[in-house]
């Protein structure tokens, strides 16, 4: 075969709009410089198990908002109708957080399923756990109105582990999300985890009343306070587990916040007093303890 011949089965280069050109994938650029390119990846179609996960969290979701609002217009409410109250029980202004975390719960449910992003390992790690704690959730609101208290310990207990199982997992794989959604996980999770973790040792002091413990005088201030050292031992184990991250941290300073005003309301000054010392200890511990991380990093940054 002549070279003419050879020459005309050559491949023709393309000219492209940058002033370079392509041959069969290998492009030369207006510099002589070469590099090659590669097609766009195609985006896969989430499989059925994906599908069913991702409808899953949305439509628990969903259902946590359903519960709470016919639990509100029915006129009950977390802890079962009637009978004496804790003297460290939240104020009631306090409980207005649920709404966020629901609201949180439902964003997040709508976006991972609506968004091509809602499969990121991020989502896919959470999905399942978090589907977990929202029906723990409703069934912690239909048991509060309608059983003995004992039973709400039981669910809460099993919601801070799953809780806790999908806000490390968030965190962990946090860098497979944009940052707003990324953000919204976290919040919602976060404060979830927070608020869930003071409210199963307040949920398990009600039984304790409930179970016969007295709930006035003397007698009654002396074991409440056992319970909020342990309320408070529960808000330091979750500062110290996430490193005092912003929003779990947050969620244990204002469930101490509610604590103080509501042990004050019931007349119990000592407890209320303990409450507020234990408050500004936990919000500092969490400053140092988060400053001291970044410090940590920083230097080991430096030294690299």
């Amino acid at each position: 075969m002549s070279v003419a011949a050879r020459r005309c089965t050559a491949p023709l280069p393309v000219p492209t709009p940058a002033g370079s050109v392509t041959v069969q994938g290998v492009g030369i650029d207006d510099t002589g410089g070469v590099a090659t390119t590669s097609p766009p990846p195609a985006r896969t179609r989430p499989t059925t198990a994906s599908r069913v996960r991702r409808q899953a969290v949305l439509a628990l979701a969903v259902g946590q908002l359903v519960a709470a609002v016919a639990l509100s217009s029915s006129g009950g409410e977390p802890g079962g109708p009637g009978g004496p109250e804790l003297l460290i029980t939240p104020a009631p202004w306090t409980f207005s957080l649920w709404g966020v975390i629901i609201a949180g719960c439902l964003g997040y449910g709508i976006y991972q399923v609506f968004h091509p992003r809602g499969d990121a390992p991020a989502c896919a790690a959470v999905g399942w756990p978090l589907v977990g704690v929202q029906v723990g959730f409703v069934l912690w609101l239909v048991l509060s109105a309608t059983a003995p208290v004992w039973t709400t310990v039981v669910v809460l207990l099993a919601m801070v582990v799953l809780l806790a199982i999908a806000y490390s997992r968030a965190l962990a794989l946090r860098r497979s999300l944009p940052l707003f959604p990324r953000t919204l996980l976290l919040a919602t999770l976060g404060l979830y985890t927070g608020w869930a973790a003071v409210a199963l040792v307040l949920n398990a002091a009600t039984a304790l009343l409930d179970a016969g413990l007295p709930a006035a005088g003397g007698g009654a201030t002396a074991w409440q306070l056992a319970a909020l050292l342990a309320v408070v031992g529960a808000g330091v184990a979750v500062v110290l587990r996430w490193r005092a991250r912003l929003f779990s941290t947050a969620a244990v300073v204002w469930a101490l916040v509610g604590t103080s005003v509501g042990a004050a309301g019931r007349g119990a000054p000592l407890l209320a007093g303990l409450a507020v010392a234990a408050t500004l200890a936990v919000a500092a511990f969490a400053v140092w303890l988060r400053w001291n991380d970044l410090r940590t990093r920083a230097e080991l940054a430096l030294g690299q």
